[in-house]
């Protein structure tokens, strides 16, 4: 199977998990929509909008889990999304040699303030482009720091603000993060085990995961197109949190908003997601 073909079922993968969340959409918080077959064909245009945006950052992060299995001793639970850049750029062959390389991924570890850092860069092909993605993801490394600090997130989302008019709002459900988890393989417990984000210092509920930072990227883009320059960044600067259990016997959700122009994503009334 070439290339193109192996790109072009990933997009379908992304988009079919997109679609669920996308169909949901409503002007009124209070009740993101069910399903509607009325709007399929818009459904599924953001829908692979927003997948083909995002397929780049997909890729790469799967190499930057090649890496933590070989690197060995390293776990991937734990890790947390910070930002993420993705440049189209031609194929460039760095001569001085990384630090670490595996599959054209290059990575950077620090360690500051009860964390362990990694920066990866990794270069991959997609929508027939080639592209350099930069991931900066982070893991608590210090039990006696996070408790002193309330076991709080890495950065803190800042104060509330209301959608602006035209926004619309979104459901997404603990189905929604298994299949992305599926469609990516990333299974971070974070976003698979009620308290595995407790547990990486993210304030959730004990029955709480927490949605994918692509997933959630990948809505903004759906929703509003990436600048013409096709260079994307994304911050991920709170966690989407989501139920994982039912409650009184149905199917629980998080409500999370678009902000319509910036792509900015709203739980809550915290953004969780800025781009640019």
């Amino acid at each position: 199977m070439n290339a193109s073909r192996l790109s072009d079922d990933a997009v379908e993968r992304l988009a079919a998990v997109l679609a669920e969340v996308l169909a949901t959409g409503s002007p009124d918080p209070s009740s993101p929509s069910e399903p509607s077959e009325a709007s399929g064909a818009e459904v599924r245009r953001l829908a692979l909008r927003g997948a083909a945006a995002i397929l780049p950052a997909v890729l790469a992060m799967q190499q930057v889990q090649e890496w933590v299995r070989i690197r060995g001793g390293v776990a991937w639970g734990g890790l947390l999304h910070r930002r993420c850049v993705m440049v189209p750029t031609p194929l460039r062959v760095d001569a001085a040699g990384p630090p670490f390389s595996v599959g054209g991924t290059t990575v950077r570890r620090a360690d500051r303030s009860g964390w362990e850092l990694l920066r990866a860069t990794t270069e991959v092909s997609a929508g027939g482009c080639h592209w350099q993605v930069t991931h900066d993801l982070a893991r608590r490394t210090s039990v006696h720091w996070a408790a002193a600090t309330g076991a709080g997130k890495l950065t803190d989302p800042g104060d509330g603000f209301d959608l602006p008019s035209g926004g619309r709002f979104y459901r997404l459900a603990y189905r929604d993060i298994r299949s992305w988890a599926e469609a990516t393989g990333d299974r971070n417990p974070i976003h698979l085990l009620p308290g595995g984000a407790v547990e990486a210092g993210l304030r959730t509920g004990p029955d709480d995961v927490v949605a994918h930072g692509l997933l959630i990227a990948a809505l903004s883009l759906a929703v509003v197109q990436p600048s013409t320059d096709r260079r994307i960044s994304l911050r991920f600067i709170g966690s989407v949190d989501v139920p994982a259990s039912p409650r009184s016997g149905v199917e629980a959700w998080a409500t999370v908003a678009v902000e319509p122009g910036t792509g900015v994503v709203i739980q809550d009334r915290c953004p969780v997601l800025r781009r640019g």
